[in-house]
C-alpha cells in the first residue's frame, strides 16, 4: 500500500504514470490562491466530472473527503469522482461529483405496479440509495459501501436498519462479500452466485427487486439489501419459500383480496410443476383414476399421434419454451406479439397435422399460464426446470415416480437455508416466533393482527405496530 508523500512532485509523477495511457483522465494545474502560495493539481474522468463541480470545489472546498493512500486516489478517480493533490500535503482530497452518466430513475420493467410507487431502480447505486433513503428518513438506516473486483472496482452498498437487523446475519453477509476475489462484478447476479448457501440448488436464495418501496419494506422487516453499481436489481436476504410468492402490492390492498390471490398463486405453483407429469402418469399407467367418459375423450384425442405420450409432452413443452424465449429476446412490442401469435399458430398447426392432441395443447398452455402468476421470475424458473424432472420420473414409474419426485424436492427444500434461516419457514420451525409468521403466509391477516415483524428481525425489536385507538 503506497501512502501519499509530502513531496508534491512525487505524488504527481506517480499519478501521471498510473494514468499515462488513459485518454479520458484529465489533469489540471491549479493555483490555490486562497491557501497562500500553494498550488495543486486535479485529476478526474472527463465524462464524469463537470466544470461546474471543479469550479465549486476550487472556490469553496465543499463536499470533500481526505484520502491517504495512492490506491484510494486511483480508485476515487476511476469511480467518477475527482482527486485534488495539494502541494506540501501528505493527503489528497476526494471531490464528489455526479459520477458517470446513467439512465436515471425509471419504471421497473419486470415488476408490474398495480398499486404503489412507479419509481424503479436505475443503474447507479448512488441513485438507488437515495431512492431508499427517500422512503426511510431515519439515521437508523445504515449504508456501508464496499468495492469488489480486482479490475472493475465495482461499488457495492450494504443497507440495513441498525436497530432491527440481526447482527449475526449482518456479520455473515460481510464475511461472504469479502470471501472471494474475482476480476470483475458487472451485475448483482454475480454477487448472488458467489455468496449463496447452495450453488447447486435450482431455487433462488436471494429475493431480487427493481422497486425501491419493496426494498424499503424489506429493510423495515429486518432484511439486508445489497445494491451493486451498474445494476438496477437489488438483492434482499435472508428469505424463505413464501417470500417469493408475496408482491409489494399485497401490503397496499385489503387482506381479503390479497389472501384470495395468494391462494391462487399456490394453486398455480402446483399446476405449473405437476400438470404435465400427472397427465403422463394417468395416460400411461393409471387411467382408472379418471371417470371412463373422460378417459375416452383423452384416448380419442390421441388417435393418429405417431409417438408416445411422453414424447408428445416434451415436444410441445420445448416448443412453448422456444416461443417464450423468442418473445423475451425480440425487442419492443413485437416480442409479446410473437409469444401470443406463435403459440396459437404452433398449437393449431400441431393439432391439424396430428403431431399433438388438443388435450396436450391445453395442458401445456395452462402450465405456462400458471408459471406466469409467480411474482418472482427466478423462482418461476426453478419450477420450469422441476417440471421436466417430474416428467422423467412419471414417464418411468407413473404416479409412484411422480410422488418420489415430489418427495425428493421436499427433502431438498427441508435442507435448504438462507443465512441460517430454514427455507420452508414459516411452514417449518413456525414455533420459533410463536407462529406470528403464519399470519402473513398463504393468508394475509389484517394489519391490526400483524403487530410483529418477521423472524428475520432482531428478537428484541420485533414489534412494528401498536394500536392507539
Amino acid at each position: 500500500m503506497a501512502f501519499l508523500s509530502c513531496s508534491y512532485e512525487e505524488n504527481i509523477k506517480y499519478l501521471d504514470n498510473s494514468f499515462k495511457n488513459c485518454a479520458d483522465i484529465i489533469s489540471l494545474e491549479l493555483n490555490l490562491e486562497y491557501m497562500g502560495d500553494s498550488r495543486g493539481k486535479i485529476y478526474f474522468v472527463e465524462s464524469a466530472v463537470s466544470n461546474v463541480t471543479i469550479r465549486k470545489v476550487v472556490l469553496g472546498l465543499s463536499d470533500v473527503f481526505p484520502l491517504e493512500t495512492m490506491e484510494d486516489v486511483v480508485s476515487t478517480i476511476m469511480t467518477g469522482n475527482a482527486a485534488l493533490i495539494i502541494d506540501g500535503k501528505n493527503y489528497a482530497l476526494k471531490i464528489r461529483s455526479d459520477g458517470y452518466p446513467g439512465l436515471g430513475v425509471q419504471e421497473a420493467n419486470d415488476e408490474k405496479v398495480l398499486r404503489g410507487s412507479n419509481e424503479g431502480f436505475s443503474d447507479s447505486y448512488k441513485t438507488n440509495q437515495a431512492l431508499i433513503r427517500k422512503r426511510i428518513r431515519t439515521p437508523e438506516l445504515k449504508i456501508e459501501e464496499l468495492q469488489s473486483g480486482r479490475r472493475t472496482k465495482t461499488g457495492i452498498a450494504l443497507l440495513y436498519m441498525d436497530t432491527i437487523v440481526r447482527k449475526e446475519v449482518l456479520a455473515e453477509v460481510k464475511k461472504r462479500l469479502k470471501g472471494f476475489e474475482t476480476d470483475g462484478i458487472l451485475d448483482s447476479g454475480v454477487i448472488e452466485q458467489l455468496t449463496m448457501d447452495n450453488e447447486y440448488s435450482p431455487f433462488p436464495q436471494y429475493l431480487t427487486s427493481e422497486r425501491p418501496d419493496k426494498s424499503a419494506l424489506a429493510l423495515l422487516n429486518g432484511h439486508v439489501v445489497i445494491l451493486v453499481d451498474n445494476s438496477p436489481v437489488a438483492l434482499i436476504l435472508p428469505v424463505n419459500f413464501s417470500s417469493f410468492l408475496k408482491a409489494t402490492d399485497d401490503y397496499y390492498n385489503r387482506f381479503e383480496i390479497v389472501s384470495f390471490v395468494r391462494i391462487l398463486r399456490y394453486i398455480a405453483i402446483f399446476f405449473a410443476v405437476s400438470l404435465p407429469a400427472l397427465y403422463i402418469s394417468i395416460m400411461n399407467f393409471h387411467p382408472e383414476i379418471l371417470p371412463p367418459d373422460l378417459i375416452s375423450i383423452f384416448s380419442a384425442s390421441r388417435d393418429g399421434i405417431p409417438y408416445p405420450v411422453v414424447v408428445e409432452v416434451l415436444v410441445m413443452e420445448i416448443a412453448f419454451e422456444l416461443i417464450r424465449e423468442a418473445g423475451v429476446r425480440i425487442p419492443g412490442p413485437m416480442g409479446n406479439t410473437i409469444g401470443i401469435v406463435g403459440g396459437l399458430i404452433v398449437g393449431s398447426a400441431a393439432v391439424d397435422a396430428s403431431l399433438a392432441s388438443p388435450i396436450i395443447v391445453i395442458v401445456v398452455a395452462l402450465t405456462a399460464l400458471c408459471s406466469f402468476t409467480i411474482p418472482n421470475d427466478e423462482f418461476s424458473s426453478a419450477f420450469r426446470l422441476l417440471k421436466y424432472y417430474l416428467i422423467l420420473w412419471s414417464a418411468v414409474f407413473g404416479i409412484y415416480g411422480y410422488m418420489l419426485g415430489i418427495f425428493s424436492v421436499l427433502v431438498h427444500l427441508c435442507g435448504l437455508k438462507s443465512y441460517g434461516f430454514p427455507y420452508l419457514g414459516p411452514m417449518a420451525a413456525g414455533d420459533i416466533d410463536q407462529y406470528h409468521g403464519e399470519r402473513d403466509f398463504i393468508l394475509r391477516f389484517p394489519y391490526m393482527h400483524m403487530p410483529f415483524r418477521p423472524i428475520f428481525s432482531r428478537s428484541g425489536n420485533r414489534r412494528r405496530f401498536r394500536n392507539r385507538r
